[in-house]
């Protein structure tokens, strides 16, 4: 009886060394998120705080620098939190919406604006005023519209 227990034991022990090995050699939907979009953001940490605020409703701080070497800091606090791939898509709206303005390398203040909204003043352009993709996402249900249902 003791060795079946303790075979039991060893086979769980190794399907559970398995499972976590499993695990820990394939990155998180957050940590692929951050990577996939930490040049645009401005660095790593930049993405990291993006994808944690929004995942969590929690807050955002942005900081980057320019070719002149000029600091550009902007936060937020998301209204909402987010599933992995609403964070992809906000994050894929943005980027794309600084694209048609010609910024592809954008400030802390451009890549806020994106997100939640504002006036964006692309480098050669008139200033252009944009919704925001999380703004987007996070706008409640207008309350005539729920008495219409």
């Amino acid at each position: 009886m003791k060795r079946v227990i303790t075979m039991g034991a060893a086979l769980l022990v190794a399907v559970l060394g398995v499972a976590l090995h499993a695990n820990a050699s394939t990155p998180s939907d957050e940590a692929r998120i951050a990577s996939q979009y930490a040049a645009w953001a401005g660095g790593r940490s930049n993405a990291d705080s993006l994808v944690n605020g929004l995942r969590t409703g929690g807050s955002v701080t942005l900081v980057t620098r320019d070719a002149d070497n000029r600091k550009s800091m902007a936060g937020f606090t998301a209204q909402t939190t987010m599933t992995p791939a609403e964070i992809s898509a906000a994050l894929a709206s943005a980027k794309s919406t600084l694209a048609r303005l010609g910024i592809r390398q954008p400030t802390a203040e451009q890549v806020q604006a994106a997100l939640i909204g504002g006036e964006i003043t692309p480098a050669h352009g008139k200033p252009a005023l944009v919704q925001g993709s999380v703004t987007l996402r996070a706008e409640p249900t207008p309350v005539s519209a729920v008495a219409q249902r």
